[in-house]
């Protein structure tokens, strides 16, 4: 529930025209508050916070038909979790004289109508709950494989091969580029346990001077190279298929900024409603497929972390030289491809904002998992 704003007394100037704003916006309205001059007699015990409001307003003028009355009232009541402001009075409502100034909802950040929109979407996926496991036949005869990585480009992998030709077997250790590389485990682990922030992150491995285990490739290698299957190391993509028998992979996906920002945002709330691995098949079974695609270009690694990840890749090209285990590919392939561009924002929330909200208008994200 909701840290609801202080409740004006009755009578009060402001609060018969906060109260009809309130059930205007409960009925599909989007007059912005400072517009706003009809009253109506209270309907609750507190008034929601400017957030909530403003949030429930977005979603109204978002939406192709009106919202259904459990939307409106989950919005309305919604805790803002994480680091923010507390629930906020609106700006000509009397109210408590401490606390934060009461405010135009119109003029909040970004960032605070994010919060409650977390909280709302995180319930939403702990309800619609986990799809069920795709079933195979066993196929004793055919070579099965285990895939490690990059995670995105493993888990397209993992695809290809289905459930029947997963399971022990030869590891198959996918590479890329190592600014690549860096970004896709950031993202996925976004879709799975969340993360700090992208530059925060980032910052945590240059300063231990590794990389996360999951793309430091040689060491993965060396764990399995004594293993009954062996290990191979593929850092050529066209090769990638003949490595794993297969005819041809799925295209990888590689959510934007703005979705693996949301997502992280997401799993931290999961994460206070469910248990810590039921949390992490949730955000990659659940979430992972139903996140829709939009046009922010995914994270990118910074002018300021390149000469790291430029040494660290050399480091690794020369330790896939000298490995006694296969390499398909040039070592050379994991030098990062730094482009120049300019990275996305580290927290992009308007568009994060917007996401947020395609997402809770949506009729196919609320659908139950099947």
């Amino acid at each position: 529930m909701s840290h609801a704003a202080a409740a004006p007394a009755a009578g009060s100037p402001g609060a018969a025209r906060a109260w009809g704003w309130v059930a205007h916006l409960r009925h599909g309205g989007t007059t912005p508050w400072s517009a706003w001059t009809g009253e109506a007699p209270a309907s609750g015990r507190v008034l929601p916070g400017a957030q909530q409001l403003e949030l429930l307003r977005r979603l109204n003028l978002a939406a192709s038909a009106p919202l259904t009355p459990d939307l409106a009232h989950r919005v309305l009541t919604a805790a803002a979790p994480g680091r923010g402001k507390p629930d906020l009075a609106l700006v000509g409502v009397a109210g408590s004289a401490h606390g934060p100034r009461p405010v135009d909802p119109v003029t909040l950040p970004a960032d605070e109508l994010v919060r409650v929109a977390t909280s709302v979407l995180a319930e939403d996926v702990v309800r619609i709950g986990l799809p069920r496991e795709p079933r195979g036949l066993p196929r004793p005869w055919a070579r099965h494989h285990r895939v490690a990585g990059d995670p995105i480009l493993a888990t397209a992998a993992r695809g290809a091969l289905g459930p029947r030709r997963l399971g022990r077997g030869r590891m198959v250790v996918i590479g890329a580029p190592l600014d690549q590389m860096l970004a896709d485990v950031w993202t996925r682990r976004c879709f799975e346990r969340g993360s700090g922030a992208w530059l925060e992150w980032l910052r945590f491995w240059q300063q231990r001077g590794q990389l996360p285990p999951r793309v430091d490739l040689t060491a993965v290698a060396e764990r399995h190279a004594a293993s009954p299957g062996g290990v191979v190391v593929v850092l050529d993509p066209t090769a990638l298929p003949h490595a794993l028998g297969v005819r041809r992979l799925p295209p990888a996906h590689r959510p934007g900024a703005d979705a693996a920002e949301l997502a992280r945002r997401i799993a931290t709330v999961v994460g206070l409603l469910v248990p810590p691995d039921e949390r992490a098949a949730l955000m990659s079974r659940t979430v992972w497929p139903r996140m829709p695609v939009t046009s922010m270009p995914p994270v990118s690694v910074p002018d300021e972390h390149r000469e790291w990840v430029t040494r660290a890749a050399e480091r690794m090209a020369r330790q896939l030289q000298r490995a006694g285990y296969p390499v398909v590919g040039d070592p050379a392939a994991v030098a990062p491809v730094l482009t120049g561009e300019t990275p996305a924002p580290e927290r992009p929330d308007a568009a994060v904002l917007e996401l947020a909200v395609r997402m809770l208008v949506d009729d196919d994200w609320t659908k139950e998992a099947r």
